[in-house]
């Protein structure tokens, strides 16, 4: 037999705690009594022992209901509270639901059955918010001891990086023969690979938790376009394509942080050379409506339309298994829209992709 629910029952009114004493006496809820007639009062009851559930009057001699509540809230109090009152008005159920009240009950329905029902509902919603509480918890800190563990394994994981990188460099410079140099260079190349796959992983971690940080400095788009290109001519010539920049004439000054930016067009352009390879590419800046538009389109494949809807979801890699960790386009949009910009997509199978992002620009 499940125990008796603990109500508190706070109400100046001699009448009106009668009234809600005998209400719960002839219901069906088996239910364990306090009652307290005001703030003070309910406050030390609060304190001293534990309870299911707190029917409230709105108005009382110490305190309003609405103030109760926002205070009870912010101390701490998570049970479930039912407000009786006389006011019949939306504004005042907004306040109280604002405040933090579980549910709200006009004085004039009291009634055995009516705050029966709202008794359990409150005490349901509650019981649903603290579950809801306890996974949001135990999710953040299973977040927490991931990145915690990103953080110490990035760590260790440069320092022999960056030692294989330099001693490729000192071998580099020992051997005149050009077969070891060629394996030095695919240790090179695999070593940048696994920091660019640490970078990325860092900074996935960063925008999931809104830690992403820019400093966007007036610069003009064209000078962004051409380093894109300059960054990855040779790439595309090696994959047998090209690369080429459609701008205007006049400067496009716009607000952004130059590497990060700089590392959207790498993770698209590096998009477009995995899965498009020898294809062109093409670079462009538009003025648009009132933010410039920049775009990286490619004359692949295209992408499937049912996979649009997931290409800026995390470790998401889409047609093919290979390739990187799938963050790249979750990266960039991150950027982008730390700069306050947009970014989307357009496909057509066997014509190819479009990636456009906006830039805030600066007024002349």
């Amino acid at each position: 037999m499940a125990d008796p629910i603990r109500v508190l029952i706070v109400d100046d009114d001699e009448v009106d705690r009668t009234t809600l004493r005998r209400a719960l006496a002839s219901s069906d809820v088996d239910a364990q009594l306090d009652e307290a007639s005001t703030r003070k009062d309910a406050i030390a009851r609060l304190a001293q022992r534990t309870y299911d559930c707190l029917i409230l009057d709105h108005n009382l001699p110490d305190a309003a209901g609405v103030e109760l509540v926002r205070e009870l809230r912010t101390n701490g109090v998570t049970i479930p509270i039912l407000v009786v009152t006389g006011n019949q008005d939306d504004e005042t159920e907004q306040a109280l639901v604002d405040a933090g009240a579980t549910d709200y009950l006009p004085k004039g329905e009291v009634s055995p059955s009516r705050l029966a029902r709202r008794l359990r509902f409150a005490m349901r919603v509650a019981r649903a918010e603290s579950e809801s509480q306890d996974a949001l918890r135990q999710a953040q800190q299973a977040a927490q001891i991931r990145d915690e563990m990103l953080a110490v394994v990035s760590h260790d994981l440069r320092g022999p990086l960056s030692a294989i990188g330099l001693a490729c460099e000192a071998v580099k410079l020992e051997l005149g023969s050009e077969a070891p140099a060629r394996y030095i260079n695919a240790i090179e190349r695999s070593a940048r690979r696994a920091e660019r796959l640490i970078v990325d992983l860092l900074d996935s971690a960063k925008i999931e938790h809104g830690g992403l940080t820019v400093t966007p400095q007036p610069i003009d788009g064209r000078v962004l376009l051409n380093q894109a290109m300059t960054d990855h001519d040779l790439l595309a010539r090696k994959a047998g394509g090209s690369i080429h920049v459609r701008m205007p004439d006049e400067a496009v000054v716009v607000l952004a942080d130059r590497e990060r930016v700089l590392q959207v067009f790498q993770n698209l352009i590096g998009n477009a050379l995995t899965y498009a390879p020898g294809a062109p590419i093409e670079l462009a800046l538009e003025r648009g409506g009132e933010n410039p538009v920049f775009s990286v389109t490619d004359q692949g494949p295209g992408i499937p339309t049912e996979q649009l809807e997931h290409i800026w979801n995390r470790y998401w890699r889409g047609r093919r298994r290979g390739g990187g960790a799938g963050l790249g386009l979750c990266i960039a949009k991150g950027i982008v829209e730390a700069h306050r910009g947009t970014i989307g997509v357009t496909s057509e199978l066997g014509r190819g992709t479009r990636f456009e992002f906006t830039l805030q620009p600066v007024s002349s």
